[in-house]
Order: structure tokens, then C-alpha cells, then sequence
């Protein structure tokens, strides 16, 4: 069985847990940059380490018996190319979103992502939409396999909609622009004199907390609004079940930021609740105008309140509905089926790189033979010259590395040279008994002297490799994607 390195951002349920720990036929390694990003220790196990702890890839891939390494967003991508370089290992990097755009990245992000277009093997952006912003930034199309999110249909099992008096509306999303709540709250605010039964209950977390609960009050939504903090698994599901109607308002933020297609919509048309949502990125994709839901123009609080107020009129037609939507799950956004999906595109890196007895070399090997025959006029690619940076302190600390390194050899050929001049003045007997112990005693305080010296800089080569990491990792930053 072969073994894929994922890199994640953050250990917890909320990082698509199945796409890493259940492809069928492939073991794996569940990775992230530094302990903090162990959100959740109950899903800690002997299969999860830490990139910043590998100090020898070649090493660890073949102690680990690695065959691909996957990065689950575009940076995380860029942070494995030099693992990918030294390893030989096809990488793949999946696109969720944000990493598809130029929302809040930092300077040089879309240089970085076309030298990842050039050295990645695969990319598997969660949408078509968000494929063709790959494409059209530079990645080749023959890279791309668009692999949509799942749903776990044992787990979200269908029921017939509603057919009491209740009017429970429900959104599910971090609470972020791009999520729209604050115009879902608007469009409830305008219908709330037709339907003063109707609720509207947001769960989430997030950077707008303070400003929704503050929209909340100029809107005068009282009793009938209801802010709920991030809540266990089990009770978001029994919370979606309980919805009458759910309501993903996405839309692009001022900065830039889109979603893929919302996980929690293809949940509530799991389970059996109508949709309404916008026509933003991907959902489209998922959801067909007056078929599978409703959809309305992104950042209209007008569209969204009539949607609304029909939904809510026309409870006979919400089955129609719901029936259709489960339909469309099952047959594209299946965990089982997308799982099996993601396991055929691995098998596509991994049998041209499977090494028989009767083969002396790997094809990868055959490829590095003809390059190096190559002349270098013909080598240099577009990108061959350029180098992820990332930041001036990195850089820096890359220079000193390089240094250490350099110091440390040096040290060690010192020590290795007077160990052996030493051991053969010895044998030859040169010198007198009494001039020989005297050089011994000297020869042996210099080589320790010099393993000290060695020592210390292996300590310092260790200090540096952590500084650069840090940097690496700062400029990165611990919160994309996500729910």
C-alpha cells in the first residue's frame, strides 16, 4: 500500500478529515507545520507529525515509505517544493478557495503559484469554477483534476421537509465577509413584517462576531435572531434538521476571497432542507435555479429577501425541491464516490514511478539522465531562476544556513585529518617515547576542542534551520479555508 504525506493547515474536524485519513488503497501521513496547528488532540495519533521536525526528507521518505506528498492549499504547496525537489515525489495541491485568488496574499503569491504550476505534478481545485482561475493565471490544464468535497450520506440521511407551522431559517458558516451573513440578516430584517413567526439562527465563529451582533440590535432583530458559537458536529447536524429552510448567502469580499462550494449546502440538501444560496463561484455547480433550490444574484439584499418570502410562501413545493437536491448529491457530491475519485488520481502519479526487479532505474531517474544530457540553453524554463521568497529574514537565515553548513563540514575534516595524523605518527615511532605522550596530549585536547567546537555548531545549524521555518511560517499564517 502506498503512503501519501498530506500537509494540512490545522489538525480538527473542520479540515477535511476524510480526504486525508480514508482514500481507499492509500495509507497516510497527516501533517502539519508546527504542534500549534494540533487543534484537536483527540485526533492525535502515531499518524500525525510535524513538517518542522524533518530535517532529512530523503530520509524520512524512504522511513516512512512516502509516494506522494499532497498540500491541501496553494501555500502549503509552495512550502513542499523544496521537500519536493530534494525527494523526487510528484506533488499534488489542492485548491479550496481563497488560495485561488489574490485576497490578503502576500507580495510575489502569484509568481509563487506559477512556479508551483510549473513543478507540481497535480492540482485539484474543489470546483470548475475555481479550475478555471487556474487556468487562467498560467497552470496547464492537463494538470488539473477538478475533485469535489463529499458528503457522507450514512451519516446526513434524508427526511421529508417540514410540513408544521414553524419558519426556521439556518445558516452555517465562519463568520467572514465572504460568507454574507450580514446580508442574510438584511433580507430577514425586510420579510420579518410578512412572517413574524419566521427565525433566523447563524452558526459560527469568527473576525465579524462583534459587528453581526451589533447589526443584530441596529436591525432590531430581537428574539427572532440567534448567534450561536461553533458547536460540536452532532449538534450542527441536529440543528440543520431542525431547519426549515437553509440559506448560504456567499459572495466575494472587498478583498477578493470566494468560496469553493460550501460544504454545509450540500449537507442540507442531504438531509432533505430547501436551499437558498447566491450565484457565487462554485455553487452553481451544485445547485440549478428552480430545480435543486433557489438562487439569487450575490449581495443583493432585495433578491434574497424575495427569495425568501417565496420559500416561505410555497411550502407545498419544498419536497420538489428537496427530492431533486438529494438526487444531485448522490450522484456528484457522494464521500464514497469523490473518495474512490481522489484514489484513481493518485494511481495516475503513482504507476509511472512503480520500480520492477527487472529495471535498474525509474523512469524519474531515466527523465534526470536525459535532462543532465541536455544542453542548458535548453533546460532553463521559464521559472528555472526563480526561488520562493519567503521574506527578508528568511533569506537571511537561508545565507547563514548555508554557512553553518559549510562551517560544520569543515570543522568535521579538521578533526577527521588530526585524528589520523596522530594515529600515524603513532605507528611510524618518529618520535620519543616522552615527545609522543606529549603530542597525544595535545593532539587530544585539539580534536576535543574540536568536537566541542563542532557541537556547538550543530546547535547553531539547528537554531537556524528553526529561525527559518519561523520565518517561512509567519509570513504564511495559521488561518485559511475552513468552514
Amino acid at each position: 500500500m502506498h503512503t501519501v504525506m498530506h500537509l494540512n493547515l490545522r489538525v480538527d474536524p473542520t479540515q477535511y478529515i476524510s480526504q486525508i485519513r480514508e482514500v481507499p488503497d492509500y495509507d497516510y501521513i497527516h501533517m502539519v507545520r508546527q504542534p500549534k496547528y494540533m487543534l484537536d488532540l483527540s485526533l492525535l495519533n502515531e499518524k500525525v507529525h510535524y513538517l518542522n521536525e524533518v530535517f532529512s526528507p530523503k530520509e524520512y521518505v524512504k522511513r516512512n515509505n512516502i509516494s506522494l506528498l499532497h498540500a491541501h492549499h496553494g501555500q502549503l504547496g509552495m512550502l513542499l517544493l523544496p521537500f519536493k525537489e530534494e525527494t523526487n515525489l510528484p506533488l499534488i495541491t489542492s485548491i479550496r478557495g481563497r488560495d485561488a485568488t489574490l485576497a490578503n496574499q502576500p507580495i510575489g503569491y502569484l509568481d509563487n503559484m506559477r512556479m508551483l504550476f510549473d513543478r507540481g505534478e497535480r492540482f485539484f481545485p474543489v470546483c470548475q469554477y475555481l479550475a478555471d482561475r487556474l487556468i487562467a493565471w498560467g497552470c496547464p490544464s492537463e494538470k488539473i483534476r477538478v475533485l469535489y468535497g463529499g458528503v457522507d450520506l450514512n451519516e446526513f440521511k434524508y427526511r421529508a421537509p417540514h410540513k408544521g407551522d414553524s419558519q426556521n431559517i439556518l445558516s452555517i458558516g465562519r463568520l467572514v465577509e465572504k460568507k454574507g451573513h450580514h446580508i442574510l440578516m438584511q433580507a430577514f430584517q425586510k420579510i420579518r413584517g410578512k412572517f413574524p413567526n419566521a427565525t433566523l439562527t447563524i452558526i459560527g465563529r469568527g473576525g465579524l462576531e462583534e459587528y453581526l451582533i451589533s447589526l443584530a440590535n441596529q436591525l432590531n432583530l430581537g428574539d427572532s435572531f440567534r448567534l450561536l458559537n461553533h458547536l460540536p458536529k452532532d449538534q450542527v447536524r441536529e440543528q440543520m434538521t431542525k431547519a426549515d429552510i437553509f440559506c448560504a448567502a456567499s459572495l466575494e469580499a472587498a478583498d477578493g476571497d470566494v468560496e469553493g462550494i460550501p460544504n454545509t449546502l450540500k449537507e442540507a440538501m442531504a438531509i432533505g432542507v430547501p436551499v437558498i444560496s447566491t450565484n457565487h463561484a462554485g455553487i452553481p455547480e451544485l445547485i440549478t435555479n428552480n430545480k435543486e433550490g433557489v438562487l439569487v444574484q450575490e449581495n443583493n439584499v432585495d433578491e434574497l429577501a424575495d427569495a425568501l418570502e417565496f420559500m416561505l410562501t410555497n411550502r407545498e413545493i419544498w419536497e420538489t425541491y428537496t427530492v431533486a437536491a438529494r438526487q444531485k448529491v448522490e450522484q456528484n457530491f457522494n464521500l464514497d464516490q469523490q473518495l474512490q475519485q481522489q484514489a484513481e488520481f493518485y494511481d495516475e502519479l503513482v504507476a509511472p514511478y512503480k520500480v520492477g526487479k527487472r529495471y535498474l532505474v525509474t523512469p524519474r531517474q531515466e527523465d534526470k539522465k536525459v535532462l543532465k544530457e541536455t544542453p542548458q540553453s535548453q533546460q532553463q524554463g521559464k521559472y528555472d531562476d526563480e526561488r520562493i521568497k519567503p521574506g527578508k529574514k528568511a533569506e537571511l537565515a537561508e545565507k547563514a544556513l548555508i554557512y553553518m553548513q559549510q562551517l560544520q563540514q569543515q570543522t568535521n575534516d579538521k578533526v577527521k585529518d588530526e585524528l589520523v595524523t596522530s594515529i600515524k605518527k603513532e605507528k611510524e615511532g618518529k618520535v620519543q617515547q616522552g615527545a609522543k605522550d606529549q603530542d597525544e596530549k595535545i593532539a587530544f585536547r585539539k580534536k576535543e576542542k574540536k568536537a566541542q567546537k563542532a557541537e556547538k555548531v550543530k546547535k547553531a545549524l539547528y537554531k537556524i534551520q528553526k529561525f527559518q521555518q519561523q520565518a517561512i511560517d509567519e509570513q504564511l499564517g495559521g488561518d485559511h479555508g475552513g468552514l
